[in-house]
């Protein structure tokens, strides 16, 4: 690399820094206007039910991420220090959402210097520590680890879990793996009675998993047969997707259609759902269906997924049809609120449907939003206001927690 080149690199990463600086400076501005919203409740409206579900409609947030912004936003009205150094761009986001977990208005500037002298991983492993020893120290109840949680990765389409269980509902599971990779992988020549358990799951549980859930699905209960866990999956414009989940590649599709305990629903066309005139209430078929093409309260910025109603869009009483082009899936909240005329639902035929506000203006589903980047350089951030003053030391968790926890009892 020349001289010249070593120059440009060098002032790419200046550049770098100085904007990180200016988006926590923004970033700060943006959790102050924040708590001051919430503060005021600004977000109340037709299906919305706190500030993170405004700022994942309004703002294109997740609203896990809207409730972590809230979270922040209002503890740091209670730290001065903090929010000066986030203003100034010295802290960065990822810095003040660990420090304000355990930062108080007495320790406030401690915190301060903390975050500003050791970079975000340190930082990160250091209020672990401290949220650890002090949850010990005052007996409050830690929180349930033994959780497991899945996903679909919106990348490949793959079907994604992971989590922790006790180690007696280990053992269970891990029988359960051998006992299903022991009958997956069994040839007709062994014999009940010669067989005997596997003592361990393969390493690779994946198959074993699978064909769990293949023996469950089929399970039998003393001789007579329980209800099947049934597989279902949507056909929609010939493509056939998990409900809630990725589309299937056509072998897939043609894979799973060849099992007989997999049933392949359609809610749009060629689906006899549509009961006219003869009856109000939906049937159970017509539920499964809107379950399946709504998921939730369409109520755009709600998202709930319990206890929801099947709501006449064209009233029953006013000559509605109770038929999927006229049926809409909401939640007691958001279906209260409509007949208090808080908001309105128009059909617009082939399932689709229009949600307005009582002034008219359309209630849109995901709303634009527009920014301009070049605007967060015009504040006074220096260029190297976010770069720690850290020497490279490596972080002795034990003796930072205890010197902490020291300070705070002195």
């Amino acid at each position: 690399m020349t001289e010249t080149d070593r120059d440009t690199v060098d002032r790419l990463g200046t550049e770098i820094c100085s904007l990180a600086g200016h988006i926590a400076a923004a970033t700060a501005r943006f959790l102050t206007l924040v708590a001051r919203f919430d503060e005021s409740r600004g977000w109340t409206g037709p299906g919305l039910h706190s500030c993170a579900h405004w700022l994942s409609w309004k703002c294109g947030l997740s609203q896990h991420t809207g409730r972590e912004y809230v979270r922040v936003a209002k503890a740091l009205t209670t730290l001065p220090s903090m929010r000066a150094a986030f203003e100034e761009g010295r802290l960065s986001y990822s810095k003040v959402r660990s420090l304000t977990r355990v930062a108080t208005p007495l320790n406030d500037e401690q915190m301060v210097r903390l975050g500003t002298s050791a970079p975000a991983g340190q930082i990160d492993r250091l209020v672990a520590g401290l949220r650890k020893a002090t949850s010990d120290d005052q007996g409050k109840p830690k929180l349930d680890r033994f959780e497991t949680r899945w996903h679909w990765d919106p990348d490949t389409g793959d079907f994604v879990f992971r989590g922790r269980l006790s180690a007696q509902d280990g053992a269970k599971v891990l029988a359960a793996l051998a006992n299903a990779e022991r009958d997956r992988t069994r040839t007709g020549d062994e014999s009940e009675e010669s067989e005997e358990p596997q003592k361990r799951p393969p390493r690779d549980i994946g198959p074993a998993l699978v064909a769990m859930a293949d023996i469950v699905s089929v399970a039998k209960d003393a001789g007579k047969r329980s209800r099947p866990a049934e597989v279902v999956f949507l056909r929609e414009d010939k493509v056939m997707r998990v409900p809630g989940g990725p589309a299937l590649e056509d072998a897939d599709a043609d894979e799973v259609l060849c099992d007989a305990r997999v049933r392949a629903a359609s809610t749009k066309q060629k689906c006899m759902l549509s009961l006219g005139r003869r009856t109000r209430i939906t049937s159970a078929k017509q539920v499964m269906a809107l379950m399946y093409r709504d998921g939730c309260c369409r109520t755009p910025g709600c998202g709930r997924t319990r206890f929801l109603h099947a709501h006449h869009v064209r009233f029953w009483r006013a000559g509605g049809k109770t038929d999927l082009d006229n049926l809409i899936m909401l939640c007691g909240t958001c279906h209260r609120a409509l007949h208090r005329d808080e908001f309105t639902i128009t059909a617009r035929g082939e399932q689709q449907f229009e949600f307005r506000l009582r002034g008219g203006s359309v209630m849109e589903p995901a709303p634009p939003s527009v920014g301009f980047a070049d605007r967060l350089l015009s504040g006074e951030v220096a260029d190297d206001a976010i770069v720690p003053d850290w020497g490279g030391d490596a972080l002795r968790l034990n003796h930072a927690v205890s010197v902490i926890l020291d300070s705070w009892a002195a």
